[in-house]
């Protein structure tokens, strides 16, 4: 880590540096940044990892301690066996149960058949589309801090050992939690696996890689979002049933964060 650089060149002392392993036996190190460099900071060691670093970069209000804390005995385990076998399901099928699962248990808890009806048109994505702006001819720019995340001056810049973003959460369980997302269909929250399908789906199609995370805060670098009514009303009914906490109006949404560089989760 005595390489790392932040800034124009300067290196992080060693003993500013923070190490630690997860029950699991991932690897994980970091240290303070200021915030207005933090995304700069993120972006670099991207780049650093899609070179082949093998450190994947992500930004957090805790510690790498706290970031890889899981209790020994936790269900289900991490670590690499773990993402094997995560990365072994289709991630198309998982989101499609998971959506399918949402829409039934939304419909479930609607009063009348007015409302039922109104959430069957916006969570059907080729009803939806048809609600939505024509294509944009390039991504909206987002500022990487909108919205709340606190008033800290500095973010923890971690190094996970990791081949993708997307393996995080199975390497890391609990990164993020989700503890309300409750489906009466499928009876169960969402799993490590579960992230990862949407995490890797969305990384394959959109470009999209984690550069925060601190449990129930996640934040998105989106390369290439969906642009076209079609592609956006697909992704914001993926990301709605996924996390709806926080989240605008599924028009809004396709219309807006969906379409743009920055997409941003918390769960209550």
């Amino acid at each position: 880590m005595s390489d790392i650089t932040v800034g124009a060149g300067d290196t992080v002392p060693p003993e500013e540096v923070t190490a630690a392993v997860s029950p699991d036996g991932v690897r994980a190190m970091g240290f303070l940044v200021p915030r207005t460099q933090a995304f700069a900071v993120w972006k670099l060691w991207r780049e650093r990892h899609a070179a082949g670093s093998g450190w994947y970069p992500v930004l957090s209000s805790v510690n790498p301690q706290r970031l890889v804390w899981n209790p020994p005995d936790a269900v289900p385990k991490g670590g690499r066996e773990a993402v094997v076998s995560a990365v072994a399901r289709d991630p198309d099928e998982v989101i499609a149960e998971i959506m399918a699962a949402f829409l039934v248990d939304t419909l479930d808890k609607s009063a009348d058949q007015e409302a039922m009806d109104e959430w069957i048109a916006e969570l059907t994505p080729q009803r939806l589309a048809k609600s939505l702006a024509g294509p944009l001819s390039a991504p909206r720019p987002a500022d990487p801090w909108q919205g709340y995340l606190g008033f800290d001056p500095e973010f923890w810049f971690c190094l996970v050992e990791a081949r993708h973003g997307y393996e995080l959460p199975v390497l890391l369980p609990g990164l993020p939690d989700a503890p309300n997302w409750w489906v009466d269909e499928v009876q169960r929250g969402l799993e490590p696996s579960d992230h990862l399908a949407f995490l890797r789906s969305w990384h394959e199609r959109f470009g999209a890689d984690p550069y925060y995370m601190d449990g129930s805060n996640m934040r998105l670098a989106v390369d290439r979002p969906p642009l076209t009514p079609e592609a956006a009303a697909q992704a914001a009914v993926e990301r709605f049933s996924y996390c709806e906490d926080n989240a605008p109006d599924l028009p809004v949404l396709g219309d807006g964060e969906i379409r743009s560089t920055v997409w941003t989760f918390w769960w209550d």
